[in-house]
This record gives structure tokens, sequence and C-alpha cells, in this order.
């Protein structure tokens, strides 16, 4: 079972890449996989389908739940949200799956079979060769990359920390959202750091050939040359997926994504750079963050002063 799993710190345009890579009639686009178990287990969820069906009404989802329950042999979807709180919640899920690689225990098994079983519903349903999920999370990334019968694709998704702070406090984003809270330089540069060291240390465990990495504004830029190299690295044809404006092409296939940010909900999606930090990133977060990741951002190729 081939999964091709985005990783890295949040605001990263993970959602844009999944979607248009999930454009292509051989890959079913999951983004935020990990919401997917909560909104089955929540009789009041609202969560909604990327179809536009809630995802407790929509069919595809119904069948992979029922497909799902029959490979694992319950339907106990608590349980299943019980365990992924266990090995890949922020506090506690590293020391639980370090220890567990030493000393294997049953509830890391019972974990990944129940994750396993879940892309395997979704790739009977979806009849896709590929999935294509950016959950982003270094630690679902790592019970990814050590559950039997996967296999893992793993990139890590990078965008210069200082765009990652603006995407955190744009303005523009407390007008869409009601819910939105700016975040301030210090706390996004942490976050930053942490999450790339995080997925720096999932990319070491595995071989070459299974890893790569990508920088959001490579996409941003020339989205053909970047999908031609996940395509190469992915065995998988990912070419004439955009149009020459960048937009998907139309008709683009019905996606089932239950998780991730608007774009998700979006019937036409353009590839668009967002470099709105430069203009209107104040001086002194620019500067905080380049003297606190300035040595780890420097390793991904960015500049104190870009042009």
């Amino acid at each position: 079972m081939k999964i091709l799993y985005l990783m890295g710190a949040g605001h990263v345009g993970s959602t844009v890449i999944d979607v248009v890579i999930g454009a292509h009639p051989r890959v079913e686009s999951l983004g935020e996989a990990w919401k997917l178990p909560g909104a089955w287990a929540d009789p009041a969820s609202e969560r909604v389908c990327a179809c536009g069906t809630p995802i407790r009404a929509c069919t595809f989802w119904c069948e992979a739940r029922r497909v799902w329950a029959q490979l694992v042999g319950d339907d106990d979807v608590a349980r299943y949200v019980a365990l992924m709180r266990r090995f890949e919640g922020s506090r506690s899920g590293w020391p639980r799956l370090l220890r567990s690689q030493l000393r294997p225990t049953a509830e890391l098994t019972e974990y990944q079979r129940r994750n396993r079983a879940l892309y395997e519903a979704v790739s009977r349903v979806g009849g896709k060769a590929m999935i294509v999920e950016s959950s982003l999370s270094p630690r679902r990334a790592y019970v990814l990359s050590t559950t039997p019968g996967i296999e893992l694709y793993l990139v890590h998704l990078v965008r210069d920390g200082r765009g990652v702070i603006w995407s955190h406090q744009n303005p523009e984003k407390r007008a869409l959202r009601k819910s939105f809270r700016p975040a301030p330089a210090w706390q996004t540069t942490r976050y930053w750091i942490s999450a790339n060291l995080q997925s720096a240390y999932v990319y070491s465990r595995l071989p070459a050939e299974r890893r790569m990495r990508l920088r959001y504004e490579d996409f941003g830029t020339d989205p053909d040359a970047a999908l031609g190299r996940l395509g190469a690295f992915a065995r998988e044809d990912l070419s004439g997926l955009l149009t020459p404006d960048r937009a998907i092409r139309q008709p683009a296939p019905v996606r089932h994504t239950p998780g991730g940010n608007r774009v998700r909900l979006m019937k036409e999606v353009q590839v668009r750079s967002d470099l709105g930090w430069m203009e209107h990133l104040p001086a002194k977060d620019r500067t905080l963050f380049w003297l606190c990741a300035g040595w780890l951002a420097r390793s991904y190729g960015y500049s104190r002063n870009p042009s």
C-alpha cells in the first residue's frame, strides 16, 4: 500500500500540494487524515468532507468505515482515537513511541493495525493506487514508517520560517475565520524549529529512495517542476495536473479529503507564490527568527536577506 506523506511544520502549503496531487486519477487525497477517526467517533461532529457532505453522511466515508471495521474486527472508533492520542499526542507521543520500538507493545501493534486498516479501506473504496496525506505530524510519520504493509514515501515539506510566522499573523485570515488568533513570532519560531528537527529525525531513519525534501517556495514558483520531482520520487506520473495558469485542470475528480484548511473545500484551486511576509512581516519579527533559527533555515537554503 503506497502512501505519499507530507511532513513538517504547519502553514507550509501542504493542503494545496495534497489537493493538486489528489487531482491525479490514481491518487486519493486524504489531507489531514488524523481528523477522520474523531469525526467518526463523535455523533455530534459537523466535520464536512471535501465533497460537501458531512463526513458521517458521506457515502464514501460510510463505506470506508464499514470496510475498516470489517478489517479490524470491530467498529471501536473510540479506541482508535484513544490510541492515536496516546502515540501521537504532542507531549506523550515520542516517549511512548521510542520506548515501544525498544520493547514492542501490544498497544502499538494494535494502533498500527488499525491505522493500516484505514488506508486499506480507503484504497478498496476509492480504487486508487496511491494515497497522499498531509497530516504533517512527524510522530504520525514515524508510526507509518514502522508499520508493516505500508510502502511509505516521505516528503519533508519546508517553508521559510518567516513565511510561517506571517501565515500565523496574517490579518486576512482573521477576516475569514472568527476563531483565528495571531501567534507571536517567538512562539511560531520555537514551533518551527521543533517541528523541523522532529521531521529531520524521522527523515534520517528512512532509506534515501523513500525520502525527499521539498521547499514550499519551490513548489509555488514552479509547480510543474516540483510535481515532476515528486512524481519521479513516488513513481507516479504527476505531469499535466495544472493548466498554464497553475490551476487544477477541470473537471477535477470529486475529493473526499476529511481534514485540512479551506482549500480542500474549493472546487477550483490555483497555485500561487505566497511571499507576503517579505513586504508585511515586521523587521523585529524577521530579526528574531533569524537570530533563533537562522542556523537551521540556512541548511534548507534560505538566506537572511532574500532577493
